[in-house]
């Protein structure tokens, strides 16, 4: 992968968007969804808050993502529904559902990456770097070559992917790196709901954390290579 970009001097998680994400079917969403996405994150951590959506199918698609987070709260023990900072991360989640990028003036949808990365935001990530480039064969082994559902998905998964753009985003910062997993199984349920249970190819996001086989893959080929270009 190559593109133009500052450099970068933090490491962190990595936020992967995918086709599907940038320009497929899910590019934008209904802004009443993203709301909807950002109530069921916030029903993540404040468990005893009502639960009252705009979406019919949003209370459906909310507790589908509230069992898998709570199937993998007990299967990790990194995996944790706790907040860096509770006030001031939940405090800027509610903004998000009155604010201007949720609510955008005579629009009843929004870009879905927006509302990937103003939740990001809120939860006190920083981007440090970004790169949007063409995934190549190698960047798709480099993704999933060690995945478990490789063999059963590899020509989905590589027609999904190869030659088709994907944003991959580094974000830094004191956050439980969960919640980014806690925020992409919320998105992926309340967005594209229905679904199927076995929705490994379209699924919005990918979230990599430090040290994993691809997060040092995407580190070194595709920021690596553009700061050695320098």
């Amino acid at each position: 992968m190559s593109a133009a970009g500052e450099t970068a001097t933090h490491t962190g998680a990595l936020l992967i968007l995918k086709p599907d994400i940038l320009s497929g079917s899910c590019a934008r969403c209904p802004a009443a969804s993203a709301r909807d996405t950002v109530r069921g994150l916030l029903s993540v951590y404040e468990p005893t808050a009502e639960d009252v959506y705009e979406v019919d199918t949003s209370g459906q698609a909310v507790a589908w993502a509230l069992r898998n987070i709570e199937r993998k709260v007990r299967a990790r023990d990194w995996y944790v529904r706790t907040l860096s900072d509770p006030g001031r991360d939940l405090a800027a989640l509610r903004g998000l559902l009155t604010g201007p990028l949720l609510n955008p003036a005579g629009e009843d949808t929004v870009r879905t990456a927006d509302l990937v990365l103003g939740v990001v935001d809120a939860l006190g990530f920083t981007v440090v770097d970004r790169l949007r480039a063409r995934c190549t064969q190698r960047d798709f082994l480099g993704l999933y070559a060690d995945n478990t559902h490789f063999t059963r998905l590899a020509g989905s998964l590589r027609d999904y992917l190869v030659g088709q753009e994907v944003d991959i985003c580094r974000c830094a910062g004191e956050q439980e790196l969960s919640t980014l997993h806690i925020f992409k199984e919320m998105v992926r349920r309340v967005v594209r709901y229905p679904t199927t249970h076995y929705d490994a190819v379209e699924n919005l996001l990918h979230v990599s954390d430090p040290g994993a086989a691809d997060w040092t893959y995407f580190l070194n080929s595709a920021f690596g290579e553009r700061k050695r270009a320098a």
